[in-house]
């Protein structure tokens, strides 16, 4: 039997959110500033006897819970250095600068830095652990775009 590609664009599905960085040691990007990113999904595998590969609702309902949660925040990277969280507030300590932030609007996450890249993999896990994907299916990619045309994706076979 053939494999069948399914994809879902976040762009055209509104999979979308809005959030702020730091990526430090980045001459430009080391200052906080913000994205509107995407999330893309493109899954493989045979068609069941229906001639269906995978529902779109449950994959489309994941990924939005995922960009509701990333919605309007600042993401944190857990591996960044000069990181601290006490009371209600994450402090970031980066040279000579210093970031406070009330802990309702911000976010760590747990990858070394908030790059598309890293964004990608980390939720390509998080997809993959808490998607109940049939046996046909071989494989789960993600995209995260920061802008149009501009992103990362990260592929398992499953």
């Amino acid at each position: 039997m053939s494999t069948i590609k399914l994809k879902v664009d976040g762009w055209e599905k509104s999979i979308t959110f809005s959030a702020s960085h730091i990526l430090p040691g980045h001459e430009k990007c080391g200052r906080i500033h913000g994205h509107n990113y995407a999330i893309h999904v493109r899954i493989s595998g045979e068609p069941s006897e229906s001639g269906v590969v995978f529902d779109f609702l449950p994959i489309k309902e994941k990924l939005r819970e995922i960009a509701d949660r990333l919605d309007h925040r600042v993401l944190i990277a857990s591996g960044m250095e000069g990181l601290k969280k006490e009371e209600n507030e994450i402090m970031i300590q980066i040279e000579n600068k210093r970031y406070v932030f009330p802990e309702e609007d911000a976010l760590i996450l747990d990858i070394d830095q908030v790059t598309a890249e890293q964004l990608a993999m980390y939720l390509l896990e998080e997809v993959v652990e808490e998607v109940d994907f049939p046996e046909k299916v071989n494989s789960v990619e993600i995209g995260v775009d920061e802008s149009r045309g501009q992103g990362a994706w990260a592929r398992k076979e499953i």
